[in-house]
Protein backbone atom coordinates (compact mmCIF):
# COMPACT_ATOMS: atom_id res chain seq x y z
CA UNK A 1 0.00 0.00 0.00
CA UNK A 2 2.99 2.64 0.51
CA UNK A 3 3.39 2.33 -3.49
CA UNK A 4 -0.05 3.17 -3.80
CA UNK A 5 -0.28 6.59 -1.64
CA UNK A 6 -2.14 9.12 -3.87
CA UNK A 7 -1.22 12.75 -4.27
CA UNK A 8 -1.22 14.53 -1.03
CA UNK A 9 -0.47 17.05 1.44
CA UNK A 10 2.63 16.54 3.85
CA UNK A 11 1.93 17.22 7.13
CA UNK A 12 4.51 18.89 9.84
CA UNK A 13 6.90 15.66 9.30
CA UNK A 14 7.40 16.93 5.47
CA UNK A 15 7.42 13.62 3.86
CA UNK A 16 5.79 13.60 0.88
CA UNK A 17 3.61 10.74 -0.60
CA UNK A 18 5.69 10.52 -4.02
CA UNK A 19 8.66 9.94 -2.20
CA UNK A 20 6.91 6.97 0.01
CA UNK A 21 5.53 5.74 -3.49
CA UNK A 22 9.69 5.31 -4.55
CA UNK A 23 10.88 4.40 -1.29
CA UNK A 24 8.26 1.73 -0.02
CA UNK A 25 10.67 -1.39 -1.19
CA UNK A 26 13.10 -0.25 0.88
CA UNK A 27 11.13 1.27 3.78
CA UNK A 28 8.18 -1.43 3.61
CA UNK A 29 9.30 -4.13 6.62
CA UNK A 30 10.68 -0.65 8.60
CA UNK A 31 7.02 0.80 8.36
CA UNK A 32 5.57 -2.75 9.04
CA UNK A 33 7.72 -3.18 12.32
CA UNK A 34 6.75 0.45 13.60
CA UNK A 35 3.01 -0.17 13.07
CA UNK A 36 2.98 -3.60 14.48
CA UNK A 37 4.67 -2.21 17.61
CA UNK A 38 2.49 1.15 17.85
CA UNK A 39 -0.92 -1.33 17.55
CA UNK A 40 0.82 -3.72 19.99
CA UNK A 41 1.90 -1.34 22.60
CA UNK A 42 -1.12 0.72 21.99
CA UNK A 43 0.51 4.15 21.61
CA UNK A 44 1.58 6.20 19.07
CA UNK A 45 4.90 7.97 18.21
CA UNK A 46 4.49 11.51 19.34
CA UNK A 47 5.53 13.18 16.07
CA UNK A 48 2.36 11.00 14.31
CA UNK A 49 -0.10 13.48 16.96
CA UNK A 50 1.26 16.16 15.61
CA UNK A 51 -0.74 18.26 12.66
CA UNK A 52 -0.79 21.42 10.81
CA UNK A 53 -4.08 22.96 11.30
CA UNK A 54 -5.04 24.62 7.90
CA UNK A 55 -8.04 27.04 7.80
CA UNK A 56 -10.41 25.77 4.02
CA UNK A 57 -13.13 28.66 3.65
CA UNK A 58 -17.01 27.03 3.27
CA UNK A 59 -18.23 29.70 1.40
CA UNK A 60 -16.76 31.76 -1.47
CA UNK A 61 -15.92 35.05 0.20
CA UNK A 62 -15.24 34.02 3.92
CA UNK A 63 -15.46 36.48 6.33
CA UNK A 64 -16.11 35.64 9.87
CA UNK A 65 -14.27 32.92 11.58
CA UNK A 66 -17.31 30.38 11.26
CA UNK A 67 -17.08 30.25 7.59
CA UNK A 68 -14.18 28.52 7.87
CA UNK A 69 -13.40 24.87 9.37
CA UNK A 70 -10.54 23.18 10.16
CA UNK A 71 -8.36 20.66 8.49
CA UNK A 72 -5.80 18.50 10.29
CA UNK A 73 -3.05 18.10 8.25
CA UNK A 74 -1.62 14.53 9.81
CA UNK A 75 1.40 12.91 8.89
CA UNK A 76 0.58 10.35 6.04
CA UNK A 77 1.80 7.50 7.82
CA UNK A 78 -0.84 7.88 10.61
CA UNK A 79 -3.25 7.89 8.25
CA UNK A 80 -2.42 4.58 6.47
CA UNK A 81 -2.59 3.31 9.89
CA UNK A 82 -5.64 5.14 10.95
CA UNK A 83 -7.39 3.34 7.81
CA UNK A 84 -5.85 0.09 8.51
CA UNK A 85 -6.91 -0.35 12.07
CA UNK A 86 -10.53 1.14 10.70
CA UNK A 87 -10.49 -1.61 7.95
CA UNK A 88 -9.50 -4.22 9.95
CA UNK A 89 -11.06 -3.69 13.22
CA UNK A 90 -13.53 -1.18 13.32
CA UNK A 91 -15.39 -2.02 9.87
CA UNK A 92 -15.53 -5.97 11.07
CA UNK A 93 -17.33 -5.13 14.58
CA UNK A 94 -19.78 -2.47 12.99
CA UNK A 95 -21.04 -5.03 10.43
CA UNK A 96 -21.11 -7.70 13.82
CA UNK A 97 -22.59 -5.29 16.43
CA UNK A 98 -24.78 -6.51 19.54
CA UNK A 99 -28.28 -6.44 19.48
CA UNK A 100 -28.26 -3.28 22.25
CA UNK A 101 -26.19 -1.42 19.59
CA UNK A 102 -27.72 -0.70 16.09
CA UNK A 103 -26.33 1.08 13.57
CA UNK A 104 -29.22 0.52 10.92
CA UNK A 105 -30.09 4.53 10.58
CA UNK A 106 -26.54 5.28 10.52
CA UNK A 107 -25.09 6.39 7.64
CA UNK A 108 -21.88 8.13 8.05
CA UNK A 109 -18.60 6.99 8.80
CA UNK A 110 -19.50 3.11 7.91
CA UNK A 111 -18.08 1.21 5.39
CA UNK A 112 -21.68 0.56 3.23
CA UNK A 113 -22.79 4.18 4.34
CA UNK A 114 -23.13 7.54 1.70
CA UNK A 115 -25.00 9.82 1.51
CA UNK A 116 -26.66 8.70 -1.49
CA UNK A 117 -27.14 5.28 1.07
CA UNK A 118 -29.10 7.93 3.45
CA UNK A 119 -31.31 9.30 0.44
CA UNK A 120 -32.32 6.41 -0.83
CA UNK A 121 -33.30 5.09 2.81
CA UNK A 122 -35.10 8.15 3.82
CA UNK A 123 -37.05 8.13 -0.05
CA UNK A 124 -38.40 4.35 1.04
CA UNK A 125 -39.38 5.59 4.45
CA UNK A 126 -41.34 8.20 3.04
CA UNK A 127 -43.21 6.67 0.26
CA UNK A 128 -43.85 3.63 2.29
CA UNK A 129 -45.62 5.86 4.76
CA UNK A 130 -47.44 7.77 2.02
CA UNK A 131 -49.04 4.40 1.00
CA UNK A 132 -51.11 4.09 3.90
CA UNK A 133 -51.15 7.98 5.12
CA UNK A 134 -52.21 11.00 3.16
CA UNK A 135 -49.10 13.09 3.82
CA UNK A 136 -45.87 12.67 5.55
CA UNK A 137 -44.03 15.38 7.28
CA UNK A 138 -40.64 15.65 7.47
CA UNK A 139 -38.50 17.61 9.94
CA UNK A 140 -35.01 18.34 8.86
CA UNK A 141 -31.90 19.52 11.15
CA UNK A 142 -28.45 20.52 10.34
CA UNK A 143 -26.34 18.51 12.74
CA UNK A 144 -23.13 20.63 10.66
CA UNK A 145 -21.72 21.09 14.47
CA UNK A 146 -22.77 18.00 16.14
CA UNK A 147 -19.83 16.91 16.53
CA UNK A 148 -18.66 19.60 18.91
CA UNK A 149 -20.88 18.49 20.96
CA UNK A 150 -20.25 14.61 21.65
CA UNK A 151 -20.83 13.72 25.06
CA UNK A 152 -17.27 11.23 25.16
CA UNK A 153 -18.50 9.53 27.39
CA UNK A 154 -21.74 7.98 25.73
CA UNK A 155 -19.76 7.32 22.63
CA UNK A 156 -17.42 5.66 24.56
CA UNK A 157 -19.51 3.54 26.45
CA UNK A 158 -21.22 2.51 23.14
CA UNK A 159 -17.36 1.54 21.62
CA UNK A 160 -17.03 -1.03 25.20
CA UNK A 161 -20.51 -2.70 23.40
CA UNK A 162 -18.31 -3.24 20.44
CA UNK A 163 -16.51 -6.66 19.96
CA UNK A 164 -13.28 -5.14 19.12
CA UNK A 165 -10.81 -8.21 17.68
CA UNK A 166 -8.03 -8.09 19.70
CA UNK A 167 -6.05 -9.93 16.45
CA UNK A 168 -6.19 -8.47 12.96
CA UNK A 169 -6.75 -10.93 10.18
CA UNK A 170 -2.92 -9.14 8.39
CA UNK A 171 0.17 -10.62 9.95
CA UNK A 172 3.02 -8.51 10.30
CA UNK A 173 4.34 -10.50 7.09
CA UNK A 174 1.64 -8.87 5.09
CA UNK A 175 2.25 -5.49 5.92
CA UNK A 176 4.00 -4.70 2.93
CA UNK A 177 1.21 -4.82 0.81
CA UNK A 178 -1.71 -4.26 3.07
CA UNK A 179 0.27 -0.69 4.51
Amino acid sequence: MLDTVGQTAAALDGLPAWFLGVAAPVICKLTAHIFNISLSTSTVLRQWKEARIQPVPEVVVPVPHSDFRPVSMTPILTRMMERFVVREFLCPSFLTSPPSLTFLDQYAFRPSGSTSAAVISLLHTITTLLQSNPFVIVISLDFSKAFDTVRHSTLLAKMVGLELSSESSTSSASWCTAV
